[in-house]
């Protein structure tokens, strides 16, 4: 696991505009982070929680919640970050386990049809679901339990 950016860097975190972030997609791999998030009813496991993807890449898809680390962000904070921003769930003291990491090229990216590379690290998060607290960001439009992790992923993950 990994510190807080406070211990580490001291330093503020930072989303670059919009307009810069458009053309780096198109030049640089993007790190990012994607969340397996195991989730519990009542300590049982049912299953991996996925969102129905509203952008591109994999518009329309189900998929596990995650996006980019910004600037000065630790993977640990980021990964934080997306369980909150993604599916509204803000947990103190709950453990991220790096699972692998995942690699994929696709051919376009939220603004446009270009060639788009990410580089994700995956993290394993356990939850307790309660159907009422998950709120969804403006990425998804439904979420779902599902035994499986979606196929892509699955097949591209390399394990730690």
């Amino acid at each position: 696991m990994f510190g807080s950016i406070s211990r580490i860097q001291n330093r503020r975190v930072s989303k670059i505009p919009e307009s810069l972030y458009k053309d780096i997609v198109k030049s640089v791999p993007i790190i990012c982070i994607d969340l397996c998030i195991a989730c519990h009813e009542n300590g049982i496991k049912n299953g991996y929680l996925l969102v129905k993807r509203k952008q591109e890449p994999l518009l329309g898809d189900l998929w596990v919640p995650g996006g980019r680390v910004f600037q000065n962000e630790t993977l640990l904070d980021a990964a934080q970050r997306k369980l909150k921003e993604e599916i509204g769930i803000t947990k103190e003291n709950t453990e991220f386990f790096i699972k692998g990491i995942y690699e994929d090229v696709f051919d376009r990216s939220s603004f446009e049809k270009h060639t788009y590379h990410t580089i994700s690290i995956v993290y394993h998060v356990d939850v307790e679901i309660n159907k009422e607290k998950i709120k969804l960001d403006n990425t998804s439009k439904e979420w779902m339990v599902s035994k499986k992790l979606p196929q892509r992923l699955s097949e591209r993950l390399t394990l730690f």
